[in-house]
C-alpha cells in the first residue's frame, strides 16, 4: 500500500470517527460568556499625569526603554579586558547588531554613523518582545485578593501588540531613511533616484551611503 493510500484511509477514518461522535452525542453549541480573550488588549487607564494616561502599554514601553538604555550604558562604560559572563553575552549581542544588521547592509562609514540608531531600535524591539513572555500583574479586569487588598492578576502582554508602537517605529525609520537620502543626494536627485527603475539603492555606488539598503 502506498503512502498516499495510507493517508487517505487515515483521513477517512478520522472523518468517520467525527461523524460517529456527533451522531452519538448530538450536535449542540455552547457559548462561553465569561472568557473574553480580546480584553487582554484593552488598555485601562491606571492614573493620569496631565494629558498622559498611564496604562500597561506605557509600563511595558518604559521597562523596554530602561533595559535598552541600561544595555547601551553597560556596553559603553563597563567593558573589561577580561570579560565576565554578562559582558560576554552583551558582546555577542553587540557583534550581532554591528556585523549582521548594520555592516551587512551598509558600508563601513555609514554603518558606524547609523549603528547607535539601528542598535537602539533592535534592543527596544527585542526587549519588548521578550518582556511579553513574562507574566506581570497587569490584568485589571480580573483581580486577586491578598489579605483584603485587590491586586491585578498576572497576564501576558507585549508593547508591540499595540498597533501604535510598530507604526511609530516604522514612521521614525521611514523619516530617517528619506531625510538621509535627501541630505546625501539633494531633493531633486533623491526623487529622480526613487522614480527611476534602473537606479536602485542596491546597485548604485552613491546609494551605498544611504542608511539602509533595498529589500
Amino acid at each position: 500500500m502506498s503512502t498516499k493510500s495510507k493517508l487517505l484511509i487515515g483521513f477517512g477514518v478520522y472523518i468517520l470517527g467525527c461523524i460517529v461522535i456527533v451522531v452519538a452525542t448530538g450536535w449542540h453549541r455552547s457559548q462561553n460568556n465569561e472568557f473574553h480573550p480580546q480584553n487582554e488588549f484593552k488598555l485601562d487607564t491606571w492614573f493620569s499625569i496631565g494629558p498622559i494616561d498611564f496604562n500597561k502599554a506605557v509600563m511595558y514601553i518604559l521597562i523596554a526603554a530602561i533595559l535598552t538604555v541600561w544595555t547601551m550604558v553597560f556596553i559603553a562604560r563597563r567593558m573589561q579586558a577580561r570579560p565576565n559572563r554578562v559582558q560576554t553575552a552583551v558582546e555577542v549581542l553587540f557583534a550581532l547588531m554591528r556585523d549582521n544588521i548594520t555592516r551587512g547592509n551598509m558600508d563601513q562609514a555609514t554603518a558606524r554613523k547609523w549603528f547607535p540608531f539601528v542598535g537602539t531600535l533592535f534592543l527596544f524591539i527585542w526587549y519588548s518582545n521578550l518582556i511579553g513572555y513574562i507574566p506581570l500583574p497587569t490584568n485589571t479586569e480580573h483581580k486577586i485578593d491578598v489579605f483584603g487588598v485587590q491586586f491585578p492578576s498576572f497576564s501576558l502582554y507585549a508593547a508591540t501588540a499595540n498597533l501604535a508602537i510598530p507604526l511609530a517605529l516604522a514612521l521614525v525609520v521611514w523619516l530617517s531613511y528619506n531625510i538621509e537620502g535627501v541630505r546625501a543626494h539633494g531633493f531633486i536627485g533623491y526623487l529622480k533616484s526613487r522614480a527611476s527603475a534602473d537606479h536602485c539603492c542596491c546597485c548604485s555606488s552613491r546609494w551605498r551611503s544611504s542608511p539602509t539598503s533595498c529589500a
